[in-house]
């Protein structure tokens, strides 16, 4: 059959017929690829033919067919083929994006409110914006040396001829060493050009340069000075050198009570002034363990232990015992209380919940140790107690339990929610973090000589640090996330740890001058205070923890060291 349709009959145009003659003469086919179209190529019948040359050629892993060029082999392709290889579109996102939250911005707030705003906000801090050129650098795969402080390309719309432009850099391979443009050079090269597209996720920590991670990591370090020496010494005559014992306690009201032998002294840190409260009577008699009360308006209350199994309730303002609690058949070398619960553990391996308010103030017993109850604290909203025994054992007991004990605590015992066996030697140490609830920091004797951290909830250890000595006692602060901790042979030495990430810490600072195992610590009122009992008898004063965020005044009323050693009594 003849196809009839008449358009194929129709005359080229001339400019086709001058085409298929000059291509019949160069021995080339006569005939056209369905890709090309006159019209692109040939704007009038007089004009020279014209074609977009495509200087770079792409390739695809899939495939390994390439882009057709002209035949005759003398110059660039038939089309125009864009290149992506200069274009960064994690950069032009996150531009419009951030474009659309600053334009929505605008329009809610009117210009005041918007300069408010401004005036407000914080100046960013070196390592802040440091920190922001890594993050747009690894987020956007922008080479960091391009960036400015402000996380943004330098002269990135910049053409100019001397190649100086971020554009420019991109571009021009020829004038880089290796033919290597510098804006590739932390770039993972690939072979499909649209891989460019997806969003890369940020590198490790540790794939960061050497400077960065230093600064991350000093972000945590103190800043503020640490003296290295005291600022006030006192001598203290018959200390009892005895690692089970609690001989010293600060109360709310800035008084130190200090147990020399049988007497009991107060020292008024605002003052200086000295008071003699208590003298236990009996030769083979002295005081174990004192405790101020931390009931708010009843801090005038001290608690005393004693070597005779006993514990004394004492007025300080009136310089009057109050009351004897007995229940322990062993000396009472620990107490803590949680309001009007006092809690006391003995070398009977016991601990005791006595309710002052009460005629029969025992309300529970507490056993899991199996010697002495060297160390108890309770936690800041009393729902918790730990104690640590000279078995190496650390308890946490649970306050709603003892209230199951009140009718029959002569015959019952409570058993802790947690027994903790990890230690290797006696656990005194223990205090609870103010700033983290549940997070306990506990220390161990002289074959253990680690602090460790507990999560009291699991029961999980979180951290343990050998600190090469014996951890007599712990202290955290109240408005830093700091510790401070007291040790034995062989340094004697007071150590201050910054508490970090991930339950880290990290020693920040030694402190010597005691020539014995400093036994006990106490914090001051306004935290910023450490004060230091130690075999050596003498008390030393420390500035360590700083003053809070909304004063500088301390509570001692000298600053520099007192040369000379005014005696407690």
């Amino acid at each position: 059959m003849v196809d009839r349709n008449p358009s194929i009959f129709k005359t080229p145009p001339r400019s086709l017929q001058k085409r298929h003659s000059s291509s019949a003469l160069s021995g080339a086919s006569p005939f056209l690829t369905p890709s090309r179209i006159p019209s692109r190529n040939f704007r009038s019948s007089h004009k020279k033919p014209r074609m977009t040359p495509s200087p770079i050629v792409l390739r695809y892993p899939s495939s390994g067919c390439q882009t057709p060029l002209k035949s005759g082999g003398g110059g660039g392709g038939d089309r125009f083929i864009p290149t992506r290889r200069g274009m960064n579109m994690e950069f032009v996102r996150r531009n419009l994006l951030s474009e659309e939250k600053r334009t929505k911005g605008r329009n809610e707030d009117d210009e005041d409110a918007v300069e408010e705003k401004a005036k407000q906000s914080p100046a960013e801090t070196p390592i802040q914006k440091e920190y922001k050129r890594r993050m747009m650098s690894s987020l956007c795969n922008i080479p960091l040396d391009v960036l400015d402080e402000d996380a943004m390309p330098r002269g990135l719309l910049s053409f100019n001829h001397s190649g100086s432009g971020v554009m420019n850099a991109m571009m021009d391979e020829n004038n880089v060493p290796n033919g290597r443009s510098p804006w590739r050079t932390n770039r993972i090269r690939v072979e499909d050009p649209y891989q460019h597209d997806s969003l890369r996720v940020l590198q490790q920590f540790e794939s960061l340069d050497d400077s960065f991670a230093t600064a991350v990591r000093h972000s945590d370090i103190i800043t503020r000075k640490i003296p290295s020496q005291p600022c006030r010494i006192l001598d203290a005559p018959d200390l009892v050198d005895d690692y089970y014992l609690n001989l010293i306690s600060w109360s709310d009201d800035n008084i130190l009570a200090v147990a020399l032998a049988h007497c009991v002294y107060l020292w008024n840190a605002g003052t200086g002034e000295i008071q003699h409260l208590a003298t236990i009577e009996g030769e083979e008699d002295y005081v174990t363990s004192v405790a101020w009360c931390t009931v708010t308006g009843q801090s005038k209350y001290l608690a005393i232990g004693t070597n005779s199994n006993v514990v004394q309730l004492w007025d300080t303002h009136a310089s009057k015992l109050v009351r004897t609690l007995r229940g322990h058949t062993g000396r009472v070398a620990s107490i803590a209380w949680n309001q009007h619960w006092l809690s006391s553990g003995g070398r009977d391996s016991l601990i005791i919940q006595n309710d002052v308010r009460s005629a029969n103030p025992i309300v529970a017993r507490y056993r899991a140790h199996e010697q002495e109850v060297c160390g108890l604290k309770w936690n800041e909203d009393g729902t918790a107690l730990a104690s640590g025994g000279n078995e190496n054992y650390l308890c946490i007991w649970d306050a709603k339990m003892s209230s199951r004990q009140r009718d029959s605590p002569f015959t019952s015992y409570v058993a802790p929610r947690l027994l903790l066996k990890q230690h290797k030697a006696a656990v005194k140490a223990l205090d609870w973090c103010p700033f983290n609830r549940g997070l306990l920091a506990s220390g161990g004797g002289t074959a253990d000589r680690t602090i460790k951290l507990w999560n009291s909830n699991s029961g999980a250890m979180l951290k343990s640090i050998d600190t090469g000595s014996q951890v007599c006692s712990v202290l955290w602060s109240k408005h830093q996330r700091e510790l401070c901790s007291s040790h034995g042979f062989s340094e004697n030495q007071l150590i201050l740890w910054k508490y970090g990430n991930r339950s880290s810490l990290t020693k920040v600072k030694e402190l010597t001058g005691h020539t014995a195992r400093i036994l006990s610590l106490a914090c001051s009122p306004d935290g910023s205070t450490v004060v230091s009992a130690a075999g050596d008898e003498s008390l030393r004063f420390w500035n360590v923890f700083g003053s809070a965020p909304q004063t500088s005044r301390s509570v001692l009323p000298m600053g520099d060291l007192t040369f000379g050693m005014p005696t407690i009594r």
